[in-house]
């Protein structure tokens, strides 16, 4: 018994001796947290780096009136540091003779690829940075249009006083619009590693100056849009000059092609993540091309389900589940009918099943690029891991046959019961 209680308390007083103690503690005001860093090719070296470094004091002081960029004092919330490099962490200790503290990922928020990084490829940066300890798997990963160095110098946030809370603003906004398909730095690196699936990445760029119009355009058939745009091309004027739309696409780790805000609208209703958003039809009664104006619900996950044939020829059915609610009728026409509603259902649903087949048909031909994930839901045929590699479904995607059929059902008109048209008089 009592050589019990001894071996009890020499684990107890080794239990309170390791676990006791900040050995590799660091003061706040021994740190600078990075928000956001961007890689481009060097000129010189392998590798630009550039981090958006947080200004505490200024951030502290920030006053109601004080912009993402100003602080108390006319300081500078965040700081912008460039460095050319061959590998991506090791570069963190050349900076830190320039800022005077130790510089941390623990709190960055976004990472930045250039196009032309991503066109040759990320696996070889990805790999490093997902080791490193520091590395939030949580954090945004995007392709940026141009140089990651002028998109982080150029994204100057005007309505938030904490820098980071754009990028935590960019993680919920898709949840309104659907206009980009969100992805996480850790998912994304599971992506190029998947055997079921290929990634992509959110598209940003910073906007030229321009005449901030943007006209609805029209498609064959009478068909209207707002405009098929991707991130820098959205004719707004005013404001941060820095917008995101669109995902840039990859096969593997290298970027093959982008999708427009659009497309990554019709990607979240495949995959079955899109909440809500604003979309405009074709009105199927008026008499000139209108359009009607309705706020899109997914009800519910799409339902896929896959076949695979004796030959290995593979078919794919997909069943959307949308409820449109009526926000505008241009042309005056009495939807809220029995008579009238499931025309307006049948053209919803007609339009919505045309973008989804355009989007997989570029994703077959033009990427040949599995990104909805048709993959995930074709393994569950297989029962060990072995004959699922040795299918080689990514290989077999531009092949297979993959039908869509939407089923709409309009639940809400809105605040209005009924539509009547506006009599004038001469």
């Amino acid at each position: 018994m009592r050589a019990v209680r001894v071996c009890v308390l020499i684990l107890t007083l080794m239990i309170i001796i390791t676990t006791t103690g900040c050995w590799g503690g660091r003061e706040t005001d021994e740190v600078a947290y990075v928000l956001a860093i961007g890689f481009d090719k060097g000129e010189q070296d392998e590798l630009l780096v550039t981090v958006r470094v947080a200004n505490p004091r200024a951030i502290a002081g920030a006053g109601a009136g004080a912009g993402g960029e100003g602080g108390g004092g006319g300081a500078q919330s965040t700081l912008v540091l460039s460095v050319e490099s061959n590998t991506p962490i090791p570069t963190l200790n050349l900076f830190d003779i320039s800022v005077d503290r130790q510089l941390s990922l623990l709190h960055t928020k976004a990472y930045v690829f250039s196009e032309e990084l991503a066109k040759e490829g990320l696996g070889r940066l990805l790999l490093p940075l997902n080791r490193y300890r520091e590395l939030r798997g949580n954090s945004l990963i995007l392709v940026t249009r141009g140089k990651a160095r002028d998109f982080i110098e150029n994204n100057k946030p005007l309505l938030e006083l904490s820098p980071t809370k754009q990028f935590e603003l960019i993680r919920e906004l898709p949840g309104t619009h659907g206009l980009y398909s969100i992805t996480l730095f850790q998912q994304f690196y599971n992506d190029i590693k998947s055997l079921s699936m290929e990634g992509t990445i959110p598209l940003v760029a910073i906007r030229e100056e321009g005449s901030g119009t943007a006209g609805m355009g029209a498609r064959g058939g009478g068909e209207q849009i707002l405009g098929k745009y991707t991130a820098g091309e959205v004719p707004i004027k005013g404001g941060n000059r820095a917008q995101i739309m669109g995902n840039a696409v990859f096969r593997r780790d290298r970027m093959v092609g982008e999708i427009s805000g659009e497309e990554a609208r019709y990607l979240l209703i495949l995959q079955g993540g899109f909440k809500r958003g604003k979309f405009s039809v074709a009105d199927p009664l008026a008499a000139e091309p209108m359009s009607v104006a309705l706020m899109v619900i997914q009800a519910r996950s799409s339902k896929i389900r896959t076949t695979i044939e004796p030959d290995g020829s593979v078919a794919v059915d997909v069943d959307i589940y949308l409820e449109p609610e009526i926000i505008g009728i241009m042309s005056g026409v009495n939807y809220e009918t029995e008579e009238n509603k499931p025309i307006l259902e049948e053209a919803i649903s007609r339009e919505i099943e045309q973008g989804c087949r355009n989007l997989i048909q570029r994703t077959q031909k033009e990427f040949r690029s599995d990104i909805v994930g048709f993959g995930k839901h074709l393994k569950h045929h297989f029962w060990t891991s072995q004959p699922w590699e040795e299918f080689q479904w990514l290989a077999r995607y531009p092949e297979a046959q993959v039908n869509v059929t939407v089923h709409t059902q309009i639940r809400r008109t809105g605040f209005l019961l009924k539509t009547t048209p506006i009599r004038g008089g001469e």
